[in-house]
């Protein structure tokens, strides 16, 4: 089928960018002209750029916590660190690293931080530049001591992809090199060898995989004067290899094909995505390097997955999430026999932010829920020393009522969902109710504290949903691979499960029910668009996929093809083709929700020309929409501060004005 529309894939054409310039005028227009929009702006901002809020840890390293911060003075942030045990006091002295604000106003480039690699002695390190925080991102490397970009040091262009420090003269790269260098995902396909003073362009490969391959990393672990290299290969989003790098040669360890991986220089830890060996699919194993022998150190219970794993000097931290509340767990192992102890935290929430030292067994982790404003503990090994930071709340929590449900799916399943409002809430159907869903890529959606929610939503009156939709990782592996492909459509019926419960129990009804998702949430909400449209009432759709047909073909789309399947194939592709809302709009259906479709021009990840597209239909159409393209972030949507409070009340203004 022709589609008259595909002009609006050329990314950074003027005539595109014009259309999207026209769609934004319209929706400012309907939306920042509302009575409470500005307030809503600057209480958002406020929140975003408050001192109050907790420096979160974004990496330890060599007895430093480093932080990315952002205020008033700092929009696109300060990278910055302090001593651990600085860290712990109620207001320490930090030391600034990069400014990225002052970075960006000397390239005249607005820079996203994309990441930071200190070197094996510590004297150095590679920053990764994102402009407007797209995936792909420049490098350059930094004088540790000075604070300043080392003049001729090692400098990359533009690319996706990595570089990590072999020694202190030797990186090893996955980046583009030119068109043959690249995967049909758009990822590199060469691990590279560059040593210091020779030319980028004469980096020697060491590994190469097919251009059907997805993609690959690769990353040297330092340690004592020891170092060990690891290769992971992505045969397809989901399955791959990892080989050792050392003396000159790649060697292919005797691995699971789907499995997660962490390690130090003795032990690789896996996280198995698969049955393999006697081993269950979601349980953690340990394979020692020299011996080449695999022992288990811990197996979850059923409704119970491990969320997150981190490495200290003498043992294993794992996150384990029971019908998505957390505990955590520290491991310590003799004679192979692994033995967990749970750690005493707090119980019914979440636990996440979890950052170790590997040269100690001290770790920070933070605790929160809807209702409980995040705490910050540190501890070490079994024991937990207390809070060292604890998150002011711009909104009053102790007004609201949380609590956790289950609804009955097209399949008989149980969906899990939590559900969020202010004590004494009237069953009237009444309720100005947002329904968030995901639903993909074994991602888990948690109960987290918010003031960005509490503030614009709840504090308002706003009902406010999280579901735990089957393709996400809420209970491990198997949630996630019985939503795959042609099974997509249970990740759809959970999601509509939950809604139709919602209004029957009249906390809601279809006239003030939204929904809300993003990237493969986007494109469940332009399932609920074409295929549900009598039960919401608006929509909130962002960085959307929503043309299924040539989602492979745009950016990273092809990366994707072992969660959604292939629209090329001649089996695979039915299903996916069938579901695909792009094609199933409709000119004459008259009980279309309203939707708001946003996106961004820099997002290398999704291709803004879905929600482009689509928007463009529903205009030819007659249907109403609203459409947002931000001209600067990536897949985030925002590349600062600013930019995210302007966003973020865009999206409660849309569903105030409908849902009301």
């Amino acid at each position: 089928m022709e589609d008259k529309y595909l002009w609006l894939e050329e990314v950074l054409d003027e005539k595109c960018l014009s259309w999207a310039r026209l769609q934004n005028e319209k929706t400012f227009a309907a939306l920042t002209n509302e009575p409470e929009f500005e307030k809503l702006v600057d209480g958002l901002t406020d929140i975003l750029a408050s001192k109050d809020k907790i420096p979160t840890i974004h990496f330890i390293k060599n007895g430093y916590v480093y932080n990315h911060w952002t205020d008033d003075k700092n929009i696109q942030g300060l990278l910055r660190r302090t001593k651990i045990e600085e860290y712990k006091k109620p207001n320490p002295v930090w030391e600034t690293i990069l400014g990225y604000d002052e970075q960006s106003r000397i390239d005249d480039e607005k820079w996203v931080n994309n990441g930071f690699s200190i070197s094996p002695d510590k004297k150095r390190a590679l920053v990764f530049l994102s402009p407007g925080g797209s995936d792909a991102d420049i490098v350059r490397e930094f004088d540790m001591e000075t604070k300043t970009f080392v003049k001729g040091g090692f400098e990359l262009p533009l690319s996706k992809g990595g570089a990590s420090w072999l020694n202190d003269d030797e990186l090893l790269l996955e980046r583009n090199f030119g068109p043959d260098s690249l995967t049909e995902s758009g990822y590199a396909r060469t691990v590279r060898h560059w040593k210091r003073g020779v030319k980028l362009e004469d980096a020697k490969v060491i590994f190469e995989i097919p251009a059907t391959d997805t993609m690959l990393n690769v990353h040297t672990l330092h340690d004592q004067g020891q170092s060990r290299t690891l290769i992971q290969r992505r045969i397809d989003f989901y399955s791959g290899e990892i080989l050792e790098y050392k003396n000159g040669k790649c060697e292919k360890l005797d691995l699971p094909k789907k499995c997660d991986e962490n390690f130090n220089i003795k032990k690789l830890h896996l996280t198995l995505r698969e049955e393999w060996n006697g081993f269950r699919s979601g349980d953690y194993v340990v394979y020692d390097f020299e011996t080449k022998k695999t022992v288990l150190a811990f197996s979850p219970e059923k409704k119970t997955s491990i969320y997150t794993s981190r490495l200290t000097k003498d043992g294993i931290l794992l996150i384990i999430d029971k019908d998505v509340k957390g505990t955590l767990l520290y491991l310590t192992e003799k004679n192979e026999v692994w033995t967990p102890i749970q750690i005493d935290l707090p119980e019914n929430g979440s636990l996440d932010a979890l950052e170790t030292d590997r040269d100690s067994n001290d770790y920070f982790i933070g605790y929160d829920s809807f209702n409980s404003p995040l705490s910050y503990y540190s501890g070490s090994a079994e024991k937990i020393n207390g809070v060292v930071k604890r998150q002011t709340s711009f909104f009053d929590y102790d007004k609201l009522e949380v609590s956790q449900h289950f609804a009955k799916s097209l399949d008989g399943t149980m969906i899990p969902y939590f559900l969020v409002h202010q004590k004494g809430l009237k069953l009237d159907g009444e309720n100005p109710t947002i329904l968030y869903g995901y639903g993909g890529f074994e991602v888990s959606l948690k109960s987290h504290f918010s003031n960005l929610l509490g503030y614009a939503w709840l504090d308002k009156g706003g009902v406010y949903v999280l579901s735990n939709i089957r393709g996400g990782g809420e209970y491990g592996p198997e949630w996630h691979q019985c939503a795959l492909k042609e099974n997509r459509d249970r990740a759809y019926q959970d999601f509509f499960a939950i809604a139709e419960e919602l209004i029957s129990k009249k906390i809601t009804s279809r006239e003030h029910l939204g929904a809300w998702g993003g990237s493969n949430g986007g494109l469940l909400m332009g399932v609920c668009y074409t295929q549900r449209p009598n039960l919401f009432k608006a929509i909130n759709c962002g960085v959307p996929l929503l043309d299924m047909h040539r989602y492979h073909k745009l950016l990273a789309g092809h990366s994707w093809v072992a969660e959604y399947g292939n629209p090329d194939d001649e089996v695979e592709g039915i299903y996916i083709r069938a579901l695909s809302p792009y094609q199933r709009i409709k000119k004459d259906e008259k009980n279309y929700p309203v939707i708001f479709l946003n996106t961004s021009t820099k997002d290398d990840r999704v291709h803004p020309g879905h929600a482009r597209k689509f928007a463009a239909k529903l205009e030819e159409y007659g249907h109403p929409y609203f459409y947002h393209e931000n001209i600067e972030g990536g897949h985030a949507g925002a590349s600062n501060m600013k930019e995210l409070a302007f966003m973020k009340a865009l999206d409660y203004m849309f569903f105030w004005k409908f849902l009301k």
